[in-house]
């Protein structure tokens, strides 16, 4: 059994969990599942944190299906992933409404059919985790970020597994949960000031994420936004 020590972790990974099961390697990123099916993830770049997820000197060649122990024993805490509670400007609203635009690349357009019922989008769309899980997941946020009840979203956690695949559904739980990845706090702790060339450093952190995945993400925190009644 392979024991691995990280030297910094998300605010929430505070248990200590016996073994992990490798599910997917990256070069960056290797995504671990607890013996209660939850993700956690080891890293190599502050950039990509999220919630339970620890950052790693190096990552040893590792198997899928292989056991490790993460030793996280007085290992400090470097990234909070619970939403922040302010809410964005208004005047980033024009900009916030070309995030919408994205919706119309023939590769999204599939979501604008389901764009009112968020809970048919859950699996729906291109990519490795499909458009519409990073949509929905854009929406839940923009609920949190002006005091909606993400309950209106109509998402069954209990369900989401076998409608989509499973980091998917643990990015969705998470989100549900209030928790979310560090480049979308980063953009909404920006969007809630008054630096623009801040914001636009964050979204492009956003769109380099994936093929689809952060444009998707985007729309989504763009149509929650003008659906909160807030703006």
């Amino acid at each position: 059994m392979i024991h691995l020590y990280p030297f910094e972790r998300s605010f929430d990974w505070n248990e200590e969990i016996g073994s992990l099961t490798v599910k997917r390697t990256y070069s960056t990123v290797v995504n671990l599942k607890s013996d209660s099916g939850r993700r956690c993830s080891l890293l190599l770049k502050t950039e990509d944190y999220l919630p339970r997820s620890a950052l790693i000197e190096a990552l040893p060649a590792l198997e899928k299906g292989q056991e490790i122990v993460v030793n996280l024993k007085y290992v400090a805490e470097g990234f909070d992933p619970n939403c922040p509670i302010d809410s964005p400007k208004v005047k980033w609203k024009d900009l916030w409404l070309e995030w919408l635009g994205f919706l119309e690349q023939e590769e999204l357009a599939v979501l604008l059919d389901k764009i009112d019922k968020p809970e048919k989008m859950i699996g729906l769309g291109p990519g490795s985790t499909p458009a519409g899980d990073d949509f929905v997941v854009g929406l839940i946020m923009a609920f949190k970020l002006t005091g909606n009840d993400s309950n209106e979203v109509e998402i069954d956690r209990n369900t989401l597994v076998g409608k989509t695949e499973w980091f998917s559904s643990e990015m969705i739980r998470d989100a549900l949960d209030g928790k979310f990845w560090r480049r979308g706090i980063e953009l909404a702790h920006a969007l809630a000031g008054d630096d623009v060339a801040k914001i636009l450093e964050k979204t492009g952190k956003i769109l380099e994420w994936g093929h689809l995945s952060g444009k998707a993400w985007l729309a989504g925190l763009a149509y929650g936004l003008e659906q909160s009644g807030v703006y």
